[in-house]
């Protein structure tokens, strides 16, 4: 695929329409729980709810398919869009420790879940490495690794011999690795969950555009779904940028003895450049948000639409010299988290009826793990760190 064929409305490489669609729905039903929006979130807020409850009859509503959660990196990570100091100013030192944890456990969780219920998405630990390439970006870095310990977390200041020792670019002042992360096919680990909540009673209905959720209906195109409990997973607030992404063809050994990344390493590189090693021997790289000296220069690049794919294509070769011959076979956009966006959860009760809202504020599957399975727990009476975590709120 050359450069004036990239077309960023192409899916990613872990998209698959072959998968069975579900029907739309057909006229009035009812249900115990209606969950609109079946992506990550969605999925994992109707798993958790299962598990609580095997009786209850839960229903997904989607204007796409169910499960074709394909847009993202790849990225399982504890990193959110706050830092832990920038927690600790919003709610406190012991709530930014709190949700530290939370985080971290969420990855395990994912990884658990994926394991227990034999869901095939490549998942593997192999960290997270931020690669700096200035010395701005590496001061920030270091002090943040120095700072790690205070909120629980486990972060290794690197020199640059250090970061090359994982990750083939010369392009390096130092960095850091914290152990909190794992790659996975987004696509699969979606469709995966999606094969568990179908074959435990779940229900889902495709195409099918919801105009209204709220106390006891759901109101769509289709027809009116009557729920004691709505849970809305769609996203809210003003659209998400939108962020190029592209990936190679898979690569052979030789090109990836000169990458690195031989655990599987998500890579966060100052100049705003995110890498994932995919399950299949890809290199998927996406445009990210970033500091450093220079910073503003290649994300003014990235930021014209039209040129931002081979931008990012341009960028990527400049750092890994090695890929300048290698294929790309996708390019698409993937929506960028707001800057500071957190998980939210936001349960309303109108006796008789409870609405939940549960948005993992686009910072990738941990952070959608988290948002469904508090709200999970929320609706079925249980009390938890999930539950009590400083993103919940009762309204």
């Amino acid at each position: 695929m050359t450069p004036d064929a990239w077309d960023p409305a192409d899916p990613a490489p872990w998209a698959d329409e072959s998968v069975g669609a579900q029907a739309p729905l057909d006229g009035d039903t009812t249900a115990d729980v209606v969950v609109v929006g079946a992506g990550l979130t969605g999925l994992w807020a109707a798993y958790y709810l299962l598990d609580a409850d095997p009786s209850l009859d839960v229903l997904l509503v989607d204007r796409g398919l169910t499960g074709q959660d394909e847009r993202g990196l790849g990225a399982c990570s504890s990193r959110v869009g706050l830092a832990p100091d920038a927690l600790a100013r919003r709610f406190g030192d012991a709530a930014a420790r709190d949700a530290r944890a939370l985080l971290r456990d969420a990855v395990v969780e994912v990884g658990g879940v994926v394991a227990v219920e034999e869901i095939d998405c490549g998942f593997a630990f192999g960290g997270e490495l931020l690669v700096a390439a200035d010395d701005v970006a590496l001061g920030r870095m270091l002090a943040a690794a120095h700072d790690a310990a205070a909120w629980g977390d486990e972060v290794h200041a690197l020199d640059a011999a250090g970061v090359r020792e994982r990750f083939g670019s010369d392009d390096v002042r130092g960095g850091s690795w914290s152990p909190d992360a794992a790659r996975l096919s987004p696509g699969r680990l979606a469709r995966g969950l999606r094969d568990v909540v179908l074959a435990r009673g779940g229900r889902s209905v495709d195409h099918t555009p919801v105009v209204q959720a709220g106390a006891g209906a759901v109101l769509t195109t289709h027809g009116t779904v009557r729920a004691g409990i709505v849970v809305d997973t769609r996203p809210g607030g003003a659209p998400a940028e939108q962020a190029a992404t592209i990936a190679t063809a898979p690569l052979p050994a030789a090109t990836w003895a000169a990458i690195g990344l031989e655990r599987a390493e998500l890579v966060a590189h100052s100049d705003g450049l995110r890498l994932v090693r995919t399950p299949d021997d890809r290199l998927v790289a996406g445009r990210a948000r970033s500091g450093g000296s220079r910073a503003a220069r290649l994300l003014d690049a990235l930021s014209r639409r039209r040129a931002s794919a081979p931008a990012l294509h341009e960028a990527l070769v400049d750092l890994l010299p090695a890929l300048g011959e290698a294929p790309v076979t996708h390019a698409w956009r993937r929506p960028l988290a707001h800057p500071g966006a957190l998980p939210q959860v936001t349960v309303l009760e109108e006796a008789p009826w409870r609405v939940a809202r549960a948005r993992s504020g686009g910072t990738g599957p941990a952070a959608a793990n988290v948002a469904g399975r508090a709200v999970a727990e929320l609706l079925t009476g249980s009390s938890s760190e999930w539950t009590a975590a400083p993103w919940v709120t009762h309204a």
